[in-house]
């Protein structure tokens, strides 16, 4: 199994903090041929010479040194830059179990698929699990269509890269590349799309990877731009569904996924005393594409579990949204 050769890209930058942590994670995996490109985005720490160091004592690294451009473009050059069969991308302030990439691809031989996902943790500083939803995995392999539906309508396939093990040519082959024109939530649109594109897709129930979670990131907090970046990826997303004959399921993701947003800045404004100024900030049309009248027939056809359950988020939202 160890003849195929496997790419792990990490963008990176200014991680001197915590990126001896991460690259010692990976070079820790039981499974040991491996390509390690570490993408220093311009870092103007300590963060370039603690790569270097990692170049010098193992063969496997190699570190890119180029200007500051954001972490999709950084993704963007591993990717051309990457020599793997099966390549995976990585943040900088994680880390992955020892067994990552050893149970991923070993799913990936077992069941002839072209992508792997695996459970995860949502870590604090000092590695603790929090307590927050997480897939709920069972392993097996199923269909393009069937991914695509749990992608769509449940949490089991997260739009995030590093829980994924994929075939590069895939990547390749497609033109998926990672959305360099938003500063956020760039990977979404992009990880439905390969599922589209596979023949197979493998489940591992395995938390194989720690998540680490920093205080004030964006899955807290969200300005202006980060919102309106998610509004495209979600209309994105939503409209790909349509075009592979899933237009209900997509229509659910868009809906489930802007009311879960937006009631948690609600949340996090109530939490700060109104100060974040989210109040009356955004209309309907601006964030579900609808009228509130029309968003709240979508969550009534949906199902009896999600119309109660989206009922309540939608009465505290209808205060919230402009008139």
């Amino acid at each position: 199994m160890e003849n195929t050769k496997i790419s792990i890209v990490v963008p990176i930058y200014n991680a001197e903090k915590y990126i001896d942590r991460c690259v010692s994670s990976i070079l820790a995996q039981s499974y040991r041929n491996l390509e390690v490109l570490l993408m220093d985005d311009g870092s103007t720490d300590g963060t370039p010479a603690i790569l270097d160091d990692f170049a010098k004592k193992d063969d496997r690294v190699r570190v890119i040194h180029k200007e500051n451009t954001g972490h999709a473009n950084s993704r963007n050059c591993g990717l051309l830059e990457a020599t793997g069969e099966f390549i995976t991308f990585m943040d900088c302030d994680d880390y992955m179990h020892p067994d990552f990439i050893e149970k991923m691809y070993g799913a990936i031989c077992e069941d002839g698929s072209d992508m792997a996902c695996c459970s995860f943790r949502y870590v604090d500083e000092e590695g603790k699990e929090l307590d927050w939803t997480t897939p709920v995995l069972d392993r097996k392999a199923v269909s393009s269509a069937d991914a695509q539906r749990d992608f769509l309508l449940t949490h089991n396939i997260e739009g995030f890269s590093w829980n994924k093990l994929v075939r590069r040519s895939t990547m390749m082959e497609q033109g998926l590349r990672y959305a360099e024109d938003q500063k956020a939530f760039v990977d979404m649109l992009l990880w439905y799309r390969f599922i589209s594109f596979s023949g197979r897709v493998s489940y591992v129930a395995d938390k194989l990877y720690d998540y680490y979670q920093m205080p004030g990131s964006v899955v807290h907090s969200i300005g202006d731009e980060k919102m309106g970046n998610f509004v495209t990826t979600t209309t994105n997303i939503r409209q790909q569904a349509t075009e592979n004959g899933l237009g209900r399921e997509g229509e659910y993701y868009q809906t489930s996924r802007m009311l879960s947003q937006v009631y948690d800045q609600i949340r996090i404004d109530v939490k700060s005393g109104l100060k974040s100024g989210f109040l009356r900030k955004y209309g309907w049309e601006q964030l579900f594409g609808a009228p509130g009248k029309e968003v709240r027939k979508r969550i009534r056809s949906f199902s009896k579990e999600w119309e109660i359950m989206g009922g309540i988020k939608l009465l505290l939202i209808g205060l919230y949204l402009k008139k």
